[in-house]
């Protein structure tokens, strides 16, 4: 990377963004693309969000990503948002138009993409979706998109709030809702690293299929103590790696107008020095 007087910022906001790899992965996109593209990582709280949005406007920041807790938290101060971000209420990518913020959310379809890479077919089959964040209902309006039949489990009473084409199931019942699905996603924070709280009970795992896939939306650890136990059980276990790297290829060609190639998707995903 040559820092210039012509190099254009890209950032992620969030906290804590000490951990995130976005910079790596981004900063790989521009080099592999001959692009003068530089993306930092600011730790950003909701209290300096007002802030930050006025800054990205004044610098003349060519875009964002966003992520936890400020996935919603970040729509009453964009322009605009696209209707995928609309719908799932939450935003992980904001493009800076000569000003103008406008948001889109590239977590479902990146989801989405990371799975066909591994050859899933989508259509007629059920999933279950463990949360109702803005990661949860972007993944879910995006498998309900594709033809699945989508259960949201919450741990919130009070957030029964699901994704268009989506219902909602309790938190309790994840064993019964389990039987006969195929793919399992645990888009809550439990077991992140820095999260002191992970899966009380993991017995809902004893009632999928033994051909399922168990998808954790987490990427540090590399192993969750959820992916864990479904290896344990011979089940097959995905990290948020796959889905870490194809969410910002799509936000990476928002940013710029260029699609990375697929040789460096494939690079990144096997490269041990990043993963």
């Amino acid at each position: 990377m040559n820092i210039t007087g012509a190099t254009r910022v890209l950032a992620l906001i969030g906290s804590p963004v000490s951990h995130s790899l976005s910079p790596q992965i981004h900063n790989r996109f521009s080099d592999s693309l001959g692009l003068n593209y530089a993306y930092l990582a600011f730790d950003i709280t909701h209290d300096g969000l007002k802030r930050f949005t006025e800054a990205a406007r004044l610098m003349g920041i060519a875009g964002f990503n966003v992520t936890m807790p400020l996935k919603e938290r970040i729509i009453p101060y964009l322009d605009a948002v696209s209707d995928a971000a609309g719908l799932c209420g939450a935003v992980n990518t904001v493009v800076n138009k000569a000003g103008t913020l406008i948001g889109h959310n590239t977590d479902g379809d990146g989801f989405a993409r990371s799975l066909e890479r591994e050859g899933f077919v989508f259509n007629g089959k059920k999933a279950l979706v463990l949360g109702a964040g803005g990661a949860a209902r972007a993944v879910a309006l995006a498998l309900a998109k594709r033809g699945m039949s989508v259960r949201m489990a919450s741990r919130s009473p009070d957030k029964e709030v699901v994704a268009e084409g989506a219902e909602y199931c309790n938190w309790s019942d994840t064993g019964s809702e389990a039987e006969g699905c195929p793919l399992l996603v645990n888009a809550t924070p439990l077991g992140m690293h820095g999260v002191n709280e992970d899966f009380a009970d993991l017995s809902f795992l004893d009632a999928l299929p033994s051909d399922s896939i168990i998808y954790d939306l987490i990427y540090s650890p590399r192993e969750t103590a959820l992916l864990k136990a479904a290896k344990g059980r011979g089940l097959r276990a995905i990290n948020g790696v796959p889905h870490l790297v194809c969410q910002a290829a799509l936000s990476f060609e928002l940013f710029t107008g260029h699609t990375p190639s697929e040789r460096v998707v494939s690079d990144l995903l096997t490269d041990t020095d990043i993963f």
